[in-house]
């Protein structure tokens, strides 16, 4: 049987919860839950910087989110092209031009790439601010680049998940095979994602029953579909009963989503 410290929130669970509060809109809580990392030992990640200043930035606090940015630069967090590329979409979105062209100078000069929505927010802004000419030499840069169109098939495999989920368990259940936690935890992570919570807790629940430890994975799963369906009330209340889990005991959770 797996240890209880297998329960214990890490890096990603702490990014999930920190991302759905920052959708929100409650950067306070976000900033708490970052301070509460550096209580458990947890050491934020470039992820956990975007999220938070992707936060701010939409929330009309894109100064702080500068503050924020050097204050975490000084502790030795490195910053990536998604860091860039939300700041100077935000910029560009303030009408403050001058501020997203230096930061996209500084973006080439650490050596991070720009993407089509660093290049589409430069010229549209130039162009409304009457830079015609560094419009022009913004788009014939994009072009020099070059950017391939991806094919995009998230929905429509998204759309099989749940039906292909059902089947697994079915089978699995008509060939009596006795699950272990890495086959619990991919069905649990299928129900979960197409939005099915009531099997996911129910599987959780078996998981339990089977003495079974269910680890982080298990419970990032859960946590991170309640974030993006908005639900952070159940989204908290799963990282509390994995925060107990890994002092007290394993799951025993009766919500059904």
């Amino acid at each position: 049987m797996k240890s209880r410290h297998e329960s214990a929130p890490n890096i990603v669970t702490y990014n999930c919860l920190i991302d759905g509060f920052c959708k929100a809109g409650e950067i306070e809580r976000a900033h708490e839950l970052l301070d509460q990392m550096y209580k458990e030992g947890v050491m934020p990640n470039v992820i956990t910087l975007n999220t938070l200043v992707d936060g701010m930035c939409k929330h009309g606090r894109i100064n702080s989110a500068m503050d924020f940015l050097n204050e975490m630069q000084q502790k030795g967090l490195k910053t990536n092209a998604i860091t860039y590329t939300i700041l100077i979409s935000a910029f560009c979105n303030a009408n403050n031009i001058d501020k997203a062209m230096a930061l996209f100078d500084e973006m080439l000069k650490t050596g991070c790439s720009p993407d089509v929505i660093v290049y589409y927010c430069l010229i549209s802004s130039l162009s409304q601010a009457g830079r015609v000419d560094d419009a022009s030499s913004m788009a014939s840069m994009m072009k020099k680049v070059g950017f391939g169109r991806k094919n995009r098939l998230e929905k429509a495999t998204m759309k099989n998940r749940l039906e292909k989920a059902y089947e697994m368990l079915k089978d699995l259940e008509e060939a009596g095979v006795k699950l272990d936690s890495v086959t619990y935890n991919t069905l649990i992570s299928y129900f979960s994602e197409t939005g099915d919570f009531r099997t996911a807790h129910t599987l959780m629940r078996r998981m339990v029953k089977e003495g079974l430890v269910p680890t982080v994975v298990t419970y990032g799963t859960l946590i991170h579909a309640y974030c993006l369906v908005g639900n952070l009330d159940e989204a908290m209340k799963i990282f509390t009963d994995m925060s107990s889990a890994s002092r007290d005991g394993p799951y025993t959770d009766e919500a059904d989503g």
